[in-house]
């Protein structure tokens, strides 16, 4: 297993838009993530304009092997337009 943080930061001022189009239209896009165990999306506290992704994959083989699905893609394009900036993606193994 493979756990990947991902963190953006949404546009001022698009984070409802980004949430309501989210939730209706993208966050289903995971199901046909394949090798996907579970994904979380998360909105920051301190931080209102971040979101972050967890996900949590069967192995990095299988994450690298999802990323040019049409599923993936499509979630990527949706998500960019919103998007002002974005922390390191990097990826946890568990101990």
């Amino acid at each position: 297993m493979v756990l990947e943080r991902a963190e953006i930061m949404i546009q001022p001022g698009r984070m409802e838009e980004f949430l309501t189009f989210f939730r209706e239209t993208v966050l289903p896009l995971t199901a046909q993530f394949t090798g996907l165990i579970a994904f979380r999306a998360l909105r920051g506290v301190e931080d209102a304009d971040s979101v972050m992704f967890l996900a949590e994959w069967e192995s990095i083989e299988a994450h690298l092997a999802s990323r040019p699905e049409p599923a993936h893609e499509q979630f990527r394009q949706y998500v960019r337009p919103f998007i002002s900036g974005a922390k390191t993606t990097v990826h946890f193994t568990p101990i």
